[in-house]
């Protein structure tokens, strides 16, 4: 097998059980509500955002996953994972989410006690220092390398 081929797998492989494990399933057998959707859905005042947003994102995630393990869909499964992550990297620049968000243990305890997403704000809790947005950066960068490494190629 080739090299290039080689590093397609290992990125289509990896990224896609990241996807799977890291953000698909936890939107569905996650924290009820979900931190960073409830967060969005407070600051917007859409109700929509937690749980139904959250759901098809979710969805969204665990079916890039499944694109990208086979290799005849993988370029489809990497722009559908780099379409998602563009959207999560464009919350975390708006004033809905940021990129500093409280961290995730306290915000989570404090979501199921039923605090409000305004009081939580004004408690200034400690900070995940922006990880999850980098890790989302990460993410759009396996996205983009997967869609180069398996664009389509025209035969002459």
């Amino acid at each position: 097998m080739k090299p290039i081929r080689l590093l397609s797998w290992a990125l289509a492989l990896g990224f896609a059980a990241a996807l799977v494990f890291l953000v698909g399933l936890p939107k569905f057998i996650g924290p009820d509500p979900n931190p960073s959707f409830a967060r969005i859905a407070g600051r917007t005042g859409v109700g929509l955002f937690e749980p139904y947003i959250r759901y098809a994102t979710g969805a969204a995630e665990l079916t890039a996953a499944l694109l990208l393990v086979i290799p005849r869909t993988r370029f489809l499964g990497a722009l559908l994972a780099g379409g998602v992550t563009i959207g999560a990297i464009g919350f975390h620049l708006s004033p809905f989410l940021g990129v500093q968000i409280p961290q995730m243990d306290r915000l989570v305890a404090l979501l199921q006690e039923g605090r409000s997403v305004s009081e939580i704000d004004a408690m200034a809790l400690p900070t995940d220092g922006g990880m999850l947005f980098m890790i989302a950066l990460a993410f759009l960068a396996v996205a983009a390398a997967l869609a180069w490494l398996e664009r389509p190629r025209r035969i002459t």
